[in-house]
């Protein structure tokens, strides 16, 4: 049971301090006593939370103290939260006070509350003081609890994206490697299995990661299962992967069909990890259909349960159990992670030794216990652990939860509440860093400590957690984000510790659901079909909630209005799937809440009642296409940290005086407009982080103001974007350029996108090395710019976008900057809409692109020059031109400067001539080859032939394509090709019958190329 919420009430002095501060005298006494009780009992809380594991009667004394911790938080919220409505009153003006006042008997009437309040703080005193009584009877020892959270060292970070050394697992990792190396006829099928935290799911990766098993495969895809083996979501994740995009199909038959489309004739590595599913019935459809990949294609599956591995596995010589680390290996894990300053003290060794044999040779459960004994230095506390009472506690059939609850033990309070806090996601759930800490935030699970704002210690602490395996797979993804999972065995950890007060709706099984649950996550769809049947069931009736977040859709508004109608204690609601205007009739009851995520999918202007949520932290608007307006009251909502808007094009003004936001560190969008209370001089003291979009720069009265904005001391700033509108066209050049370069960001910056600037010129700081953590620019509607910045010089930068600069001629030695290198992280370069771009050139001198990987050259109409016939390209893998009107040869020798290039397509290109003239050598690389409406392929080049790797050839509706060549039945590796729209190919060659790969051929309208000659059968081939 995780104690926290006790500590929470009692050890802030902050917290009593403001809510003396905000009631009339008379309750000082009584306040005083009932701070006095708290901390007599916290005193016992450490020893009292490891002694009730075995001690059913403590255990029950625990849950009612936390029951009245809970009750006494909600009163003292209540009562400081009536100082803040009295301010907002006052800021407002006399009408809002007035207006408060319309009645003796409004719950508002201040002498009423103080009645009502005293009443309550009296009740809870009454309560706490018996229960103070109690804790004698237990012979509890008391200690104080530290809540400090300590200075994470800089070396963790890199530990939060990097594997730790993984060690003792060479021989299983290549035991595997050489399984999935073997290409056999059949789909293989190899099962890795084993208990929990054993280490399954890493050695997965490792064999996945391999470097010849990434050469091995055309396709590798992994999908994370866990319980739910329903087909529809696997196959649809299994296209997403594919797609790198959305997929919205939804029946079963179609989702197989457009699965065998996209995997036919492709070697695949598909990897399904934590299958639970024990039913073979629900296996054998998947199994059919992913026998469509061409020979060498195979599944990995990682489960716990012997049973499933023998079900799905080949034969028994691919499952695989993983074994447990030898105490070698064991000892070097935990090594790793106890003396991480890489001193050993010789007399912790022995004793270290045998804490890790108690461990089992378990990774994670090494892990976990080597990660706090790094902060213990002394003899005594290694012993303390060694000989600790936990190591005997019953394991509930988990048999390295002791060793667990170990590490769990030894967490600050603050810790403790913000990891078991996570067991209200379900299994397997990705959790946002940001979204995870707002929600810490809103539980009041941090405290500010000296100088350090809240967010930065949820920061430190989702450090911490993750440094000590208690979360994991933490990934970066869109603009700087990051994302993290529970391993299962700590999310049992979690439940176990918050049993009677968390839980996950996600199994429909709501007779589970405790009776005095605080916070409840799920799809409520189980929970509205008992209101539909009017079955009295407790679950109904909870109205202790402080957190209710909403994992997906379908739920209707007359369910959301009962249960919702009950709640008065909430800190949390997402409700990100149900819209504003069914909540807004709420709002007034919600007073406590910090966390408030909800849809706008028919709203255009957010109500003005958001603003009566006076302890609001953060608000999230998601579905925001048609939201035009956001409450004129903003600014009075001073508790605000986080607003965040999904989608704000449409947006046409922020909230006025949003400087008065002092707090503010997230805000999606700030719009300039003309008066004084909308100018970018309002940004000036806000220690904003994250995105932030800047639009209508052109409204800037006073360009001196422009610095006032700071721009260039917000740290914390991710990713910016800067717009100007249509009505830019009204104010002059040197009004664009000042503005710009008087807008310059801190150098930590990682995303840039300029939007819409008619100046001549980029500034300088555009170029500047300093900017070390750029990654990403994008510059588009730049059209009276003639020259780029030396964006070359930027060490970084990995992904460039130029849209629609109109006036950019040529891209020469200028955009590369004066040194000898220059793009020397850039791994994406896009092109786009130039139109009078006519030459792109690399000085000799220059090292320059060596990891770009993707090119892509869109709608250069007058684009001729272009430099790859005299520089390497070493690293491309894919290029495209599409509308480049003006292209005109391509040879084929310019392969040999592209070595690693696996897709080439030329689009609606009227002049190219595609890989024209001899090849020096065979090409290995190209996989994909695609001709799409290029007019003058009169004939397929005889260079092709040697393009050996080829699996997929589309030529589309190439008009001037008469025939196919004999040598075309070089290409052994073809599995899909591509006539359709060829209405002038009249027949194909004989070769094409030798074409042994050939799976799918298309040709459509495609003359009377019907008539094959050695027919389908012969090449296996479905023909469309």
């Amino acid at each position: 049971m995780d104690t926290g919420r006790v500590f929470r009430v009692s050890g802030s002095s902050d917290r009593w301090k403001n809510t003396r501060n905000t009631i009339i005298y008379l309750l000082k006494d009584e306040l005083e006593r009932l701070e006095n009780v708290f901390r007599t009992i916290q005193l016992v809380l450490q020893d009292a939370e490891v002694k009730q594991r075995n001690n059913e009667v403590l255990h029950n004394w625990l849950r009612k103290l936390k029951d009245a911790a809970y009750d006494a938080d909600d009163v003292l919220d209540q009562i400081a939260t009536a100082g803040l409505r009295r301010r907002w009153i006052s800021e407002r003006g006399k009408l809002g006070y007035l207006t408060t006042l319309t009645s003796f008997f409004s719950k508002r009437n201040p002498l009423l509350f103080h009645i009502k309040i005293a009443r309550k703080v009296k009740d809870t005193r009454g309560r706490l003081d018996a229960l103070a009584v109690e804790r004698l009877t237990f012979h509890l020892r008391e200690g104080v609890m530290n809540n400090q959270v300590g200075v994470v060292e800089s070396r963790l970070t890199s530990s939060l994206v990097n594997e730790l050394e993984i060690f003792g697992r060479d021989e299983e990792r290549e035991m595997l490697v050489q399984k999935l190396l073997t290409d056999q006829d059949d789909l293989s099928v190899c099962a890795v299995w084993g208990m929990g935290g054993i280490g399954k799911t890493t050695l997965t990766q490792l064999a996945y990661n391999d470097e010849r098993v990434e050469k091995h495969f055309d396709l590798r895809i992994w999908v994370c299962v866990s319980v739910d083996f329903s087909l529809q979501r696997l196959i649809k994740a299994i296209l997403e992967s594919v797609q790198r995009g959305g997929c919205s199909v939804t029946e079963l038959d179609p989702l197989l069909c457009l699965l065998q489309e996209k995997l036919r004739g492709k070697k695949f590595l598909l990897v399904l990890d934590d299958v639970w599913n024990e039913n073979q019935g629900l296996w054998d459809p998947l199994k059919e259909a992913l026998r469509c990949g061409s020979k060498g294609s195979g599944v990995m599956v990682t489960t716990r349960n012997e049973n499933i591995a023998q079900t799905m596995a080949t034969d028994e010589t691919m499952s695989h159990r993983i074994g447990y680390l030898s105490d070698a290996d064991s000892w070097s894990l935990f090594k790793r992670r106890a003396f991480s300053r890489g001193t050993e003290d010789e007399n912790l060794v022995g004793i270290g030794g045998e804490i890790v044999k108690k461990c089992g040779g378990v990774p994670l459960a090494i892990k976990a216990l080597g990660s706090f004994m790094r902060f213990k230095s002394h003899e005594s506390e290694w012993l303390a652990v060694k000989e600790s009472e936990t190591w005997n506690q019953p394991d509930h059939g988990n048999e390295i939860l002791p060793v667990l609850m170990l590490s769990y033990d030894n967490l600050s309070p603050q810790m403790r509440q913000c990891f078991s806090y996570c067991c209200v996601f379900p299994k397997d759930y990705w959790m946002d860093r940001d979204e995870l800490i707002q929600l810490w935030m809103a539980n009041g699970f941090l405290h500010e400590e000296g100088q350090k704002d809240l967010y930065l210690i949820g920061q430190f602490i989702f450090k911490e957690l993750v440094w000590r395996s208690f979360l994991q797979d933490v990934e970066t993804y869109k603009k700087g984000k990051m994302k993290c999972k529970m391993h299962d065995l700590m999310h049992d950890l979690a439940e176990s510790v918050m049993r009677q007060e968390t839980y996950s709706l996600v199994d429909g099984n709501v007779h589970k659901i405790p009776p005095r649950v605080r916070h409840l996550s799920g799809d409520f769809k189980s929970l509205e079909m008992i209101e539909m049947k009017k079955d009295k069931l407790q679950p109904l009736n909870v109205d202790t909630l402080h957190s209710l977040i909403q994992l997906a859709y379908s739920i209707s508004f007359k369910f959301l209005s009962s249960f919702l109608s009950n709640q008065q204690h909430l800190r949390v609601l997402d409700m990100r799937y149900c819209t504003a205007k069914e909540l807004r009739k709420f709002v007034h009851k919600w007073e406590h809440l910090r966390f408030l995520s909800m849809s706008c999918s028919e709203l255009t202007t957010l109500p003005e009642s958001i603003t009566r949520l006076h302890n609001l932290q953060t608000l999230k608007l998601t579905k925001t296409d048609w939201l035009r307006k956001l409450p004129e009251g903003l600014k009075y909502m001073k508790n605000l940290w986080f607003v965040e808007i999904e989608n704000h094009d449409s947006l046409i003004c922020t909230p006025p005086g949003i400087g008065e936001l002092t707090s503010l560190q997230r805000l999606s969008v700030f719009i300039v407009g003309e008066d004084s209370a909308h100018q970018i001089s309002q940004l000036k003291e806000l220690n904003l982080g994250g995105e932030l979009s800047i639009r209508g720069l052109e409204n800037v009265r006073n360009l001196k103001v422009v610095k006032a904005a700071n721009m260039i001391t917000k740290r914390n700033l991710v990713s910016l974007n800067l717009s100007w509108t249509s009505r830019a066209n009204k104010i002059s050049m040197e009004h664009f350029e000042v503005t710009l370069e008087d807008v310059q960001p801190h150098h930590n910056l990682e995303q840039i996108c300029i939007s819409s600037y008619q100046g001549s010129r980029f500034p300088n700081w555009m170029s500047s090395p300093a900017f070390i953590n750029l990654r990403e620019i994008t510059l588009e509607i730049c059209e009276k710019c003639e020259h780029l910045p030396a964006l070359g010089k930027l060490p970084a930068l990995k992904v460039l976008k130029l849209v629609t600069l109109d006036s950019i001629r040529r891209l020469g030695g200028e955009w590369c900057g004066d040194g000898r290198s220059s793009f020397v992280a850039l791994t994406k370069l896009s092109l786009s809409e130039m139109p009078n771009l006519e030459e792109w050139i690399i000085p000799n001198s220059h090292e320059s692109f060596l990891r770009l990987r993707y090119l892509d050259i869109d709608t250069c109409p007058k684009l001729i020059g272009l430099p790859f016939p005299h520089v390497l390209f070493n690293s491309l893998e894919e290029l495209r031109f599409y509308e480049c009107d003006s292209l005109g040869l391509f040879p084929a020798a310019i392969l040999g400067n592209m070595p690693s290039l696996r897709s080439l397509s030329f689009i609606c290109c009227d002049k190219v001539d595609p890989l024209s003239g001899p090849l020096q050598r065979v090409v290995t690389s190209l996989q994909e080859l695609v001709i799409s409406e290029c007019p003058e392929l009169k004939c397929l080049p005889e260079s092709i032939q040697q393009l050996s790797a080829l699996t997929t050839l589309r030529i589309v509706s190439c008009l001037g394509l008469c025939s196919l060549p004999d040598l075309i039945g070089n290409l052994r590796s073809l599995s899909t090709f591509d006539l359709s729209g060829c209405v002038n190919l009249t027949s194909l060659s004989d070769g094409t019958g030798n074409l042994q790969s050939l799976s799918t051929f298309s040709h459509y309208d495609s003359g009377n190329s019907t008539s094959l000659p050695y027919g389908g059968r012969r090449w296996g081939a479905r023909l469309t």
